[in-house]
């Protein structure tokens, strides 16, 4: 029997966004996809032996992990989304609650410039957020509030981290404090790697992702 590998999206992105990785597990692992809109609202994780996410699904993935899971990969993911008192590498509060409210009012421009930011230093593709106006509110809200550092002193098993340097989503930096915090982990960071490293750096990315989760 083939290990179990669940794959979970972040915000704003849906299933087509990781697909191409689940293709490229599916010969050697039992692929699972799951968007992160879907996990958020369940409050759950199924078992899984691995799993591979990042952003939002990393703080989910952290939070809620399943005993079953023996190894995580965590692809431009925090314990923090937001900054605050002792923790500098996040964004700032406000920008998630403009954001909150501009969905309100032009949720197309909302999402175009996220898109441009996740993207770069490369150019924006065309993305499908793969869930509604509500589950991008509710993504947000949980973005504004989430804080699993207290968790992840606990996270034991492996955990690989691959980061882009000119992430300007989650700074390089939120990568560098998982590495320093978790008991056993290794960090990979991608000079020319923004936020959406699979989109644009997509088989090195994967070569690692698939080595550590054989070795």
């Amino acid at each position: 029997m083939k290990p179990a590998v669940l794959i979970i999206s972040g915000w704003a992105h849906g299933l087509d966004a990781i697909q191409p990785m689940g293709d490229w597990l599916a010969d050697r692992f039992e692929v699972q996809l799951l968007t992160g809109a879907q996990v958020l609202k369940d409050r759950s994780l199924p078992e899984a032996d691995y799993i591979v996410t990042g952003s939002m699904g990393g703080l989910l993935a952290m939070e809620l992990l399943p005993k079953s899971c023996q190894k995580l990969v965590l692809m431009s993911s925090t314990a923090k989304f937001c900054a605050g008192v002792g923790y500098p590498c996040g964004t700032h509060e406000k920008i998630i609650l403009r954001m909150i409210l501009q969905l309100q009012r032009n949720p197309e421009a909302v999402l175009a410039e996220f898109y441009k930011n996740v993207h770069h230093p490369h150019p924006a593709l065309k993305t499908d957020p793969g869930c509604s106006h509500d589950e991008l509110v509710a993504g947000l809200e949980y973005l504004r509030t989430s804080d699993v550092r207290e968790k992840i002193p606990g996270l034991n098993i492996p955990v690989l981290l691959l980061h882009g340097e000119q992430d300007r989503i989650i700074p390089s930096a939120a990568a560098e404090w998982l590495h320093q915090h978790l008991p056993n982990s290794r960090l990979q960071v991608f000079e020319n790697g923004g936020h959406a490293l699979p989109a644009h750096q997509f088989e090195p990315v994967m070569q690692s992702v698939r080595s550590f989760l054989q070795d």
